[in-house]
């Protein structure tokens, strides 16, 4: 592992600075392409870049039109093409060599909505819209990842758009709503200790009660739970393990206060890899210089120059000590020179949306420019 605490490689010299970031600033998530920092508590939020995800709370079951894969989310059902039950009697399983048996006799887009108190009657907080993708006509990854909203209080959770780019390549994809809206500037120099309480339920700070059912962990669970429940072809109960998150097959990963808690959540749980984008942000903070339990060179982190917050993703990126000099992908092929500290100024009206799927993030055509950046991140093979 490089042993270096630079942070500006020398075509980042003018896009770096050594101005201090303020721990308090966390960008909350937004619709479409603005954005607002995050300094107390926020009553309303979505994802940010995202134009794709819908703030419906409607809780009415629908299904998708025959000749359709790729019909809008269903809420509590699965959304199938030609088909609106979901069973494993006489099908075609595929099955990694240790992984899920999944269902892919009717190869389709798969995509589900449903409220938190719907997978778990205990849930008390944050109760927004949950999603969940899987493409069975994608060679499969035998991977999960859980795919974490950014900063605020979300009525849909996370991002339809960035999910079906990564169920596209194969993984299965879970946006769980999560508590993210009580303000880091509240948690002082142990911001590391809210996230842990949001991910756990278990009191690690004084100032944010969050009980199990409403942690990060939990969710997980219940929903995979849920989706068992929902989608049986699609084996999600693979990705539970002793009544735990299986986190060794799970890719941990988000957006903005979602990044930073995708962070947390490697330090303290050993998972397959941690994608982090636009963050980490937690400038100066302890648990950026701790023991990851997740091998750092599992760690990517991703950044756009015009984001305000760029000075201080790159900071975060040299406290954790990811591998590799910030290094610009922009007309760049993987791997990337094996830098883990992915930088862009590709043309955008929102660079801290910009590094998720949706309505910020640049495309060439219908394809999305960043996908390459993404597979390689997110280790599709």
């Amino acid at each position: 592992m490089p042993r270096t605490r630079s942070i500006c490689a020398a075509a980042l010299l003018a896009a770096c600075s050594s101005k201090a970031v303020d721990t308090a600033t966390d960008t909350t998530t937004t619709t479409g392409s603005s954005s607002a920092p995050d300094t107390t508590d926020t009553s309303t939020a979505t994802t940010e870049g995202d134009d794709s995800t819908t703030t419906s709370t409607s809780s009415t079951s629908s299904s998708s039109a025959p000749t359709s894969t790729t019909a809008a989310p269903t809420t509590g059902t699965v959304d199938t093409t030609g088909d609106d039950t979901a069973t494993t009697t006489g099908t075609t399983t595929e099955a990694m060599p240790s992984g899920p048996n999944v269902d892919v006799s009717d190869p389709q887009l798969y995509e589900f909505s449903f409220k938190a108190d719907e997978a778990d009657p205990a849930a008390a907080l944050a109760l927004g819209n949950q999603l969940a993708e899987l493409d069975t006509t994608a060679p499969l990854q035998g991977r999960l990842v859980v795919y974490l909203h950014g900063a605020g209080a979300p009525t849909t959770c996370g991002s339809q758009a960035h999910g079906v780019v990564l169920a596209r390549m194969g993984f299965h994809v879970i946006h769980p709503c999560y508590v993210s809206d009580y303000g880091v500037g509240n948690c002082g120099d142990d911001i590391g200790g809210c996230r842990l309480e949001a991910f756990e339920g278990v009191d690690h700070h004084e100032f944010i009660d969050i009980p199990p059912p409403d942690s990060i962990e939990t969710r997980v669970v219940k929903m995979l739970e849920h989706l068992q429940a929902l989608h049986p072809g699609g084996d999600w109960q693979y990705f539970i393990e002793d009544g735990k998150p299986r986190w060794s097959e799970i890719v941990i990963s988000g957006i903005s206060h979602g990044a930073s808690s995708s962070g947390v959540i490697g330090m303290n749980r050993a998972v397959e890899r941690v994608v982090m984008l636009s963050g980490p942000l937690d400038s100066d903070q302890a648990w950026l210089k701790g023991d990851p339990l997740t091998p750092i060179d599992r760690f990517w982190g991703f950044t756009h120059t015009g984001d305000d917050q760029h000075p201080g993703h790159l900071q975060s990126f040299a406290d954790m000590m990811l591998p590799g000099e910030p290094f610009v992908v922009d007309g760049a092929a993987p791997p990337y020179m094996d830098s883990h500290r992915l930088v862009t100024s590709a043309a955008t009206g929102d660079g801290h949306g910009s590094t998720q799927a949706g309505g910020a993030s640049p495309k060439d055509g219908d394809v999305y420019v960043f996908e390459p950046v993404w597979r390689a991140m997110y280790g599709a093979d």
